[in-house]
């Protein structure tokens, strides 16, 4: 009976796997501003004491439910589809100087940003459906078709540490270039300012297209918002 339990496993688990890993309706592209992030209480450090360029940074993609599961605890999001996949570097090697400018860390804590990639792959790459390479690629091209930072800057808004910004009017440019509404999150500078802090942009399951948001996140925001020099 043993021989039989297994072999029907070894089947069997595959199977669910795959189905685990494109079970989501659709993808949150992440992007967090560097000067929010340093100018909180907790700080920043920089990678290979290097500053990075100012300009919004990756944080994730992360498939996410349209409605929130009924479970014990209630989920929101599908993660961690496969341990049996942990990130392989030498899958992305090509991809290294890209993700060094555009998916690094800032953190004190942990400044390696390979740290930060294997723990972005294991928790939410693994439920994409895509592998290594493809998942990274779709993260970073997203990034570079729809730059943040260059759609603030046409609508009129610049990083300043004097000048504040409504958010609905950050929401409305980032809509009008990308055709979908975006959630915005704040956090708080050490003066206790709410600041734009990261931006959550809908994506279709293919991980490249823009699509209406079946739902958004609470803010945290006040009506008007720092938007730090960097």
């Amino acid at each position: 009976m043993k021989p039989l339990y297994w072999y029907l496993a070894g089947l069997l688990l595959p199977l669910a796997l795959a189905g685990a890993a494109t079970d989501f309706d659709f993808f949150f592209h992440v992007q967090q501003w560097p000067g929010s992030y340093c100018d909180a209480r907790g700080g920043c450090c920089f990678p290979r004491n290097q500053k990075p360029a100012a300009d919004f940074a990756i944080h994730g993609l992360w498939p996410y439910y349209a409605d929130c599961r009924r479970s014990r605890p209630t989920q929101c999001w599908p993660d961690y589809c496969n341990a049996t996949d942990p990130l392989n570097t030498s899958l992305i090697s090509d991809l290294e100087d890209d993700l060094l400018r555009n998916w690094g860390t800032l953190s004190c804590r942990d400044r390696n940003a390979t740290d930060l990639w294997g723990h972005e792959w294991g928790r939410h790459g693994t439920c994409s459906g895509m592998d290594q390479h493809a998942y990274f690629r779709a993260a970073l091209d997203f990034k570079a078709k729809f730059n943040l930072t260059r759609i603030l800057l046409d609508a009129g808004m610049e990083p300043s540490n004097r000048k504040t910004y409504d958010v609905s009017s950050i929401r409305d440019a980032v809509t009008e270039a990308t055709g979908s509404a975006p959630s915005v999150e704040c956090n708080r500078n050490e003066r206790d300012e709410a600041q734009l802090y990261q931006v959550y942009q809908c994506v279709g399951r293919d991980g490249k297209t823009p699509v209406h948001c079946p739902r958004h996140l609470e803010s945290r925001c006040t009506e008007k918002v720092r938007f730090p020099a960097f």
